[in-house]
């Protein structure tokens, strides 16, 4: 299995989105590969009744969908296929797993915290997924107009799954299993469209009018504005705010807070951790202020291996493991990501950014 070692990959400032993703592509080649076979494995494990004419056309049918939705990022995907010397099939199997398997196993984790205190707006989150992804994680840094930039955590060969950008914004994301699926846009599209955005009242108009998949619960955060959307094909529901200047914090792991999300909920799916992670971040998250805390938060071990941070593979706990993670400071504009467990992981790996000023 090959090993990408947390890369850095650079957007170059002048590039076209399909040059941005030809060298993506190029550079990761062979990881993007590899994984794209244990994405297409495990889909198919799960449900043995998809065939590969099945496969292929539910991909076209949500790669059209995405095209309509943002040209400029399926000139980017075209390229990493064109780069990596893949399909489109698989890149939107790369892309769009966890709603594409529309099978409603357990397999994504993730905990999502805002903080707003006297110290400044912190932010974080654990990227929990199926382990086999560990090795593939990366960080991206994509130019925009006017000295902008956006910072992604995500994996080869994928467009981005969380970031932060230099209007001092964030957006987070983590898995609900909620009824209703059908062909939509790739979900790590809504998530770099939304980042794009200058306001988090432009982000929540970016994430509810896009066309979904399947269900997610986003957090979308602009300085000291944040809130917190639970959204799935037919149904929005914002289920916490924080207005300019309010104090206070909010919090989400992966079973739905809103009344009529929780309608749509398909609890017999929920990840078997959910509820006790709720439990350790309502008890820990009103100590958490400062920058340092919040990444002690998103590392924490209490009740392992069903804890907020669980980065090995055990028979206690869904497939999935704590792959990495990242927290920032939307005052000071300081942004770690890092990859696997610096107490634990010999394959720790970490990454910072200054994402002060725009």
């Amino acid at each position: 299995m090959i090993d990408c070692g947390f890369p850095i990959i650079k957007y170059r400032i002048g590039d076209s989105p399909i040059q941005w993703g030809r060298a993506h592509g190029e550079a990761f080649r062979d990881g993007i590969k590899e994984l794209v076979e244990i994405r297409t494995g495990l889909m198919r494990e799960k449900n043995a009744g998809l065939t590969i004419e099945h496969i292929g056309s539910l991909a076209r049918k949500q790669w059209d969908i995405t095209e309509q939705f943002d040209k400029q990022l399926t000139d980017e995907l075209m390229g990493i296929c064109e780069g990596a010397n893949i399909s489109i099939t698989d890149i939107v199997i790369l892309n769009n797993y966890t709603d594409f398997r529309d099978i409603q196993v357990p397999d994504q984790g993730c905990s999502l915290v805002y903080v707003n205190s006297e110290a400044g707006p912190v932010v974080g989150q654990t990227w929990d997924m199926h382990g086999s992804a560990k090795n593939y994680v990366c960080c991206i840094e994509v130019p925009e107009p006017n000295e902008g930039q956006i910072v992604l955590f995500s994996v080869v060969g994928c467009v981005g799954m969380m970031g932060f950008n230099r209007r001092r914004g964030m957006l987070g994301v983590n898995n609900i299993n909620t009824d209703g699926a059908q062909a939509g846009a790739l979900w790590p599209a809504i998530v770099r469209a939304s980042l794009q955005q200058a306001s988090v009242g432009e982000m929540a108009s970016t994430l509810t009018k896009s066309p979904k998949t399947s269900g997610h619960n986003y957090l979308i955060a602009v300085d000291d504005h944040a809130q917190m959307w639970e959204v799935a094909p037919g149904c929005n529901d914002m289920v916490d705010e924080k207005t300019p200047k309010q104090f206070g914090h909010m919090f989400h792991t992966n079973h739905c807070l809103g009344e009529s999300m929780q309608k749509r909920e398909t609890a017999i799916s929920q990840n078997s951790t959910t509820h006790i992670r709720f439990d350790l971040l309502s008890k820990k998250v009103a100590e958490t202020k400062s920058f340092e805390q919040m990444v002690a938060l998103m590392n924490d071990h209490e009740g392992y291996p069903k804890s907020i941070c669980s980065n090995f593979q055990t028979d206690a706990q869904d497939p999935s493991i704590t792959c990495g993670g990242a927290v920032g400071n939307l005052k000071t504009g300081q942004v770690m990501m890092w990859r696997g467990d610096k107490l634990y992981d010999k394959n720790y790996v970490q990454q910072s950014f200054n994402m002060s000023g725009g």
